[in-house]
């Protein structure tokens, strides 16, 4: 295990390198000693901060049960059984922090019941599905990952009870809350209005957004963050920071018919619980808690995302999440009357204080982030030097919910900065720097050349600042990308700064970086946000809203035309007009649009099943007269196809060597 608490200073190794080859002056020795704000020890994760991790979990309000799967006495809570599995990695190796295996250790299968009819599927998945016994049916929160996943959970929940499923409730729109919902329902239950499926009115648009907005590199780049090219257990993943770990499997979707305003709350009973349902915007827009007043239970959805650090900001990428909605949202929780507190992610709580401990800390960590972040902004203070000085106080950085296994302050404090003022720090050479390549030129030339580079990187490893290796390497790998002691020696530096890590992401980025350098990547298990079950569940509009930002731009500069799907079943009409560049869509057709199409939404569904066998679908469809053309013909219709881009395959998109 190398060092866990390193200087940031340039070591006397690379020092002696420089001198030797008269570059000393390229790279300037720069000690982190900053007396600014707290004293700084370093810009990385939890174990830097000189926290004793064993003396985290000791307190007399908040206390570890001692089965090790929830908080408290016992009182109200019980572990009903246990399947003696615990799908994590929890092994002790040198290849990884033990602080992470002592994560995974936490992680063991089991139902856990609250009172006498509230039970949680605990450790089958990154989710945690939650089952509430009724009069006379169940209400299921958060219907797992995968319908796999979710029916290894509904195999034990079954053995409780055989009441039919009355309401699946989606807490927001992620795909491990949501994917596994054709385990408890079915199109027919839910359009018949038999099973309600309750969401955030605006969770469907999410849910579009990332199945295929940006659904190709939001994959890939959730595939880094899961390292699912590399094999799982000590030289990949060991848990998912969440949970033990995403069950991949089947992904749908089945679209939500009762619909929640957003901020507001629903008051509702189903089966005889009563329940209140309110927006809490947070991690997300269309987060909803769930509150059950008479019992005083409160599902806090993933407004806390389990016991780590929340990931103000996802390195796999997402949308600016606004860290003061975040906690104000966590003090409308902290106003209900809560003896015990559930989550998606992480074990159940019990005891008024320990739940009212466990919020009050996780909102104040995030506001003192926010808050000292821009602070500091207000000082003039980059992205890179906030990182330096914005560090959770030690009451904060010991809590054993804010341990930085998937979120950290340092990326939360680079996001916090870009989300407010943007990529710009002032510098007018950003406004328009040198070509990529070009830049990586240059940098190869002034220092030193490409085989001083590797020097200086051999001798930074050897020093154990493996990111500074990393750093200079990305520049001969960029010259030339089949360098490949370039690209070894960058591996290198990554495989063992990943042995460094107790944050998760950190680790599965630098393991998945490693691979795509080594050309080792396992595709076997990527994770695919493409899901032909989502698409036909999306209401048609969002669909063609899909298409606009795959034209092909530069092909139809001059072009104008226009094709519009007519569906007799929906009874709608969509356009989607091509001009000089540009594709709008109408929610109706056009006079005039060169191809028209009678169709039905059915016959698309079908065509977006086939996939790369869509046009026989349409052929055999046009035999039939279900997909007839009213203007323009087949021909037309191929050409209009012709000026939208196909998504690039897994294999071909490289985050790292570039």
């Amino acid at each position: 295990m190398a060092n866990t608490f390193k200087k940031m200073a340039l070591p006397l190794a690379i020092t002696a390198a420089l001198f030797a080859s008269g570059f000393a002056n390229a790279t300037p020795v720069t000690e982190a000693t900053s007396r600014v704000g707290q004293e700084l020890q370093t810009s990385s994760a939890a174990q830097y901060q000189n926290i004793d991790l064993n003396a985290r979990y000791t307190s007399d309000v908040l206390f570890e049960n001692e089965s090790n799967l929830f908080w408290g006495e016992g009182k109200r809570i019980k572990v009903l059984s246990k399947t003696g599995k615990n799908i994590a990695y929890t092994a002790e190796s040198d290849k990884v922090h033990p602080t992470l295996t002592k994560h995974s250790r936490k992680m063991d299968q089991a139902i856990i019941q609250v009172d006498d009819n509230v039970y949680l599927g605990y450790g089958f998945g990154l989710d945690t599905p939650v089952m509430i016994e009724g009069d006379d049916g169940i209400i299921i929160i958060d219907p797992g990952e995968s319908v796999q996943m979710a029916e290894s959970v509904r195999a034990q929940f079954r053995a409780i009870t055989d009441k039919p499923v009355k309401a699946i409730i989606y807490s927001h729109n992620h795909i491990d809350h949501i994917s596994g919902v054709r385990a408890w329902a079915t199109d027919e239950q839910v359009a018949s209005g038999e099973i309600q499926i309750i969401a955030q009115e605006g969770l469907t648009a999410a849910v579009a957004n990332w199945s295929s907005n940006l659904g190709t590199l939001l994959g890939q780049r959730t595939s880094f963050t899961g390292a699912k090219h590399v094999e799982e257990g000590e030289n990949g993943t060991v848990n998912d920071g969440l949970g033990p770990r995403f069950m991949q499997g089947d992904i749908s979707f089945i679209e939500p018919n009762v619909l929640i305003p957003s901020l507001e709350t629903l008051d509702i009973t189903i089966s005889g619980v009563k329940l209140q349902i309110v927006n809490v915007p947070s991690e997300t827009k269309d987060e909803i808690v769930v509150y059950l007043p008479e019992q005083k239970i409160l599902h806090a959805a993933e407004v806390l995302q389990g016991e780590n650090f929340p990931n103000l900001h996802t390195i796999r990428g997402t949308k600016f999440r606004d860290p003061a909605m975040w906690f104000k949202g966590i003090d409308v929780m902290r106003e209900f009357d809560v003896d015990v507190m559930i989550n998606s992610h992480g074990r159940p709580v019990e005891g008024k204080a320990a739940v009212a401990n466990v919020l009050t800390a996780y909102r104040d960590a995030i506001q003192y982030t926010h808050d000292q972040t821009i602070r500091y902004m207000n000082k003039g203070m980059t992205a890179d030097e906030l990182v330096e000085v914005v560090k959770l106080p030690k009451h904060l950085a010991n809590h054993p919910w804010l341990g930085e296994h998937y979120g950290t302050v340092a990326h939360a404090v680079r996001q916090i900065y870009v989300g407010y003022i943007g990529f710009y720090e002032a510098d007018p050479w950003q406004l328009e720097p040198m070509a990529y390549n070009q830049r990586a030129k240059a940098f190869v030339e002034i220092m030193g050349g490409r085989d001083h580079i590797i020097k200086t990187a051999e001798a930074a490893i050897a020093a154990e600042n493996f990111t500074f290796a990393a750093e200079i390497l990305s520049y001969p790998i960029t010259v030339n990308k089949d360098d490949t002691e370039a690209r070894q020696l960058k591996a290198q530096a990554y495989k063992a700064w990943a042995a460094d890590q107790v944050n998760i992401n950190w680790r599965n980025w630098g393991l998945n970086a490693a691979a795509e350098l080594e050309d080792t990547r396992d595709f076997s298990n990527l994770i695919s946000f493409a899901s032909v079950d989502v698409l036909t569940a999306l209401p048609s509009k969002q669909i063609f809203e899909m298409m606009t930002a795959t034209l092909i731009a530069e092909k139809t500069l001059d072009v104008q035309t226009a094709l519009t799907y007519n569906f007799a079943d929906t009874n709608e009409s969509f356009t989607i007009e091509i001009r000089n560049g540009i594709a709008q869509l109408h929610e109706k057709a056009l006079e005039g649009a060169d191809v028209q199409i009678n169709t039905t939404r059915a016959v698309l569904n079908q065509i977006l099943m086939a996939g790369p066998n869509g046009q026989q679908v349409i052929g055999q469809n046009m035999q039939s007269g279900d997909f007839a053309f009213a203007q323009g013909s087949i021909q037309d219709f191929g050409q209009f196809m012709s000026y939208f881009d196909k998504p690039m395959s897994p294999e071909e998109i490289m985050l790292i060597v570039r």
